[in-house]
């Protein structure tokens, strides 16, 4: 395929799909899949023109677990984005090290705590010797990224002009002046104003929510990761987005490494680190990391433990008694011939306990699943009042929802 013929049409479809994989429908995309053919063949012709335009973005506060604004694109443009960062991916994992998380396949958030786990291991000499970790963040990353720096990065080996140009369009175009604002303006007051995109200048800043926003940051920090690892080598190094973590057995050796970063931050990214979140700390005592507290212990085997958060347990029990207060017996039948019909809200509610398991299987929680769940069961081992419900005399009540021995699931019956 030469750069003349980018991108087809089969390129626009597989795009599509992945766009498509995984996502609850939306507003606009029910509309694009109504007519979905005519508006995949529009959109190819569009970008083959040159006169594909971004659409207004949807931008909207959420509170959890901080108010961030999240700026929501189109369906059509998410398809675009697929297609964009489609193409760079290959070129930019071969610049990327090893130890870089967020938005790569196969490096999320669970990668990037195995990562952890196996470099501890190794400079502990299997929890052995101490090993000291120094924390950095960037002080507002996604909001002060310089747009032009980024669109640079990307552009400067591209040989494909239309994707070039069409990096050019995604990148460099600023958002804010047509975003529609949804939802409280009260919402949007919570956002500290260094904090806020609508507070920068009109270079800085790309969309926190945005697919080619989590690949442009990896592809920002890059060279910040090459200079850590090649001249200040630490003994292990790893970065989730703007979360970094430099290890090693000497603390004296990391203390030089805060004011290296930050100054090569300010030179060549015009950006700079958060000091209010800067630590040092022995990983005996605990540091906090991607919503876990990771303690280093003396097993050989896991010398790193992963605990829950106090926010996560109240969340977690919140979630259960959520679901007991719930009526497993109310189903739905929206005609006289269709079969009963699950409640949504307690499948809801049961999808919502299912993924907190799941954040919960890596941290040391069994006891805490286990004693949870068994109330939970208790909770809910009452009949509910069906006619058809055996008494106690005759044996154990009916029960609506059932878990694996393990307490990593919770199923109705």
């Amino acid at each position: 395929m030469t750069f003349k013929n980018w991108p087809t049409f089969e390129q626009i479809t597989c795009a599509y799909r992945a766009c498509r994989l995984g996502k609850r429908a939306s507003v606009h995309q029910t509309r694009f899949e109504a007519h979905l053919g005519k508006n995949l063949i529009e959109l190819h012709g569009e970008l083959l023109s040159g006169k594909y335009k971004p659409s207004p973005v949807v931008c909207f506060v959420v509170t959890h677990p901080r108010p961030r604004e999240i700026f929501a694109a189109h369906f059509r443009d998410r398809i675009v984005h697929h297609l964009v960062v489609g193409e760079l991916t290959p070129m930019w994992e071969r610049k990327f090290i090893h130890s870089s998380f967020a938005c790569r396949n196969g490096r999320g958030t669970h990668g990037a705590l195995k990562y952890l786990q196996n470099a501890v291991r190794k400079i502990s000499q299997g929890g052995i010797r101490p090993v000291y970790a120094l924390q950095l963040d960037l002080a507002s990353f996604f909001v002060t990224i310089h747009r032009p720096t980024l669109c640079h990065l990307l552009t400067k080996n591209l040989k494909n002009e239309r994707l070039k140009r069409l990096v050019e369009i995604l990148y460099l175009t600023d958002s804010r002046p047509n975003a529609l604002l949804k939802g409280p303006k009260h919402l949007f007051d919570l956002i500290p104003k260094e904090k806020s995109w609508f507070g920068q200048s009109k270079d800085q800043g790309i969309p926190i929510g945005n697919l080619i926003s989590q690949f442009g940051a990896n592809v920002y920090l890059t060279g910040l990761d090459h200079l850590i690892q090649r001249k200040l080598k630490p003994n292990a190094y790893l970065r989730y987005m703007d979360d970094l973590i430099l290890l090693d057995t000497d603390p004296e050796r990391l203390r030089p490494f805060e004011k290296i970063i930050d100054d090569w931050l300010k030179a060549h990214r015009r950006q700079s680190l958060n000091p209010a979140k800067t630590r040092l700390s022995r990983m005996s005592e605990g540091i906090d990391y991607l919503g876990y507290r990771c303690r280093q212990g003396d097993s050989p085997r896991e010398p790193v433990q992963f605990f829950l958060e106090p926010q996560k347990k109240w969340e977690w029990i919140q979630t259960l008694k959520d679901l007991a207060a719930l009526d497993f017996q109310s189903t739905e039948k929206p005609h006289p011939l269709s079969h009963h019909l699950e409640s949504e809200k307690v499948n809801q509610t049961l999808s919502r306990a299912n993924s907190r398991l799941g954040y919960m299987k890596h941290a040391e929680s069994f006891r805490l699943r286990k004693d949870s769940i068994d109330r939970l069961l208790r909770d809910t081992n009452r009949g509910r009042g069906l006619p058809d419900a055996p008494p106690l005399e005759l044996g154990d009540p009916w029960v609506p929802l059932k878990t694996r021995r393990d307490y990593l699931a919770i199923r109705r019956r």
